[in-house]
């Protein structure tokens, strides 16, 4: 066919049904997969105050930057309202970005995540040490995790959401450790705390963290080997829009 020459019929139907077909087929993925409140603004802004109440927490992550990222507006508050505040993160994030070239990876992402917990107010870290995007399947994960929870006691616990995970970016660090902390969690009976699971696309619980936006930005920076010292383009993926506040962490209850 010559260059400008009018397509053919039976093509241009063909490609009809082509477009017609991924669009009934994108509907409903985007009804099934977009982040939406399963309950109303007022009831999530309850439940972010009622989690802002908890005067001991503890947090496991996959990677460094993990915290600062997806839930350290409400760490940050936490702190601030005098919570204790203890973090695990899995990795050592030695797979991840070098945007630095540093020639010790783990070393400096370790120290990255210090200095953003210093930021946040984090009562403690602890590093496992475990293998980058391998560390939910380590043997030696789930053993460390139930330690530190039977030393920590911690009155909520906040973790990846393993089952309704918000889209695009899933990771088997993720997802994978906080599948094997909700099992061991699942055995605790009637004396186990609230779970938070974050990075949630059915939220039930908004934390607002207008106030505290800018810290948590900073803190974010602090991850210099992954994002090159800026955490800016964090904002927009926080927005208070659907409460009704200027920014807002998510997250959905488990009890």
């Amino acid at each position: 066919m010559q260059s400008g020459a009018p397509a053919h019929p039976t093509r241009v139907r063909r490609l009809r049904r082509s477009l017609l077909g991924l669009t009934l087929l994108g509907v409903p993925l985007y009804l099934v997969f977009r982040v939406r409140l399963s309950v109303s603004p007022t009831a999530a802004l309850t439940a972010g105050t009622a989690l802002l109440g908890h005067r001991k927490v503890l947090v496991i992550v996959g990677h460094p930057d993990d915290l600062e990222w997806y839930v350290g507006g409400t760490l940050r508050r936490l702190a601030d309202a005098g919570a204790e505040v203890q973090v695990v993160v899995a990795t050592s994030g030695e797979r991840g970005p070098n945007r630095t070239g540093v020639t010790d990876l783990p070393a400096a992402r370790m120290r990255e995540q210090r200095a953003a917990g210093r930021i946040n107010g984090y009562t403690r870290i602890r590093f496992l040490g475990l293998p980058d995007r391998a560390s939910a399947k380590d043997p030696r994960f789930l053993p460390a995790a139930e330690a530190i929870y039977r030393e920590v006691r911690p009155e909520a616990l906040m973790v990846f959401d393993p089952a309704l995970p918000s889209l695009p970016y899933l990771h088997v660090d993720h997802q994978g450790t906080a599948r094997a902390v909700l099992g061991f969690w699942r055995t605790l009976g009637a004396d186990r705390p609230p779970v938070y699971l974050f990075q949630t696309r059915r939220p039930d619980v908004a934390v607002d963290i207008s106030a505290v936006i800018e810290i948590k930005e900073r803190a974010l920076a602090q991850h210099v080997t992954q994002n090159g010292g800026s955490g800016a383009g964090m904002r927009r993926l926080f927005g208070g829009r659907a409460v009704g506040t200027r920014y807002a962490e998510y997250f959905r209850m488990l009890q």
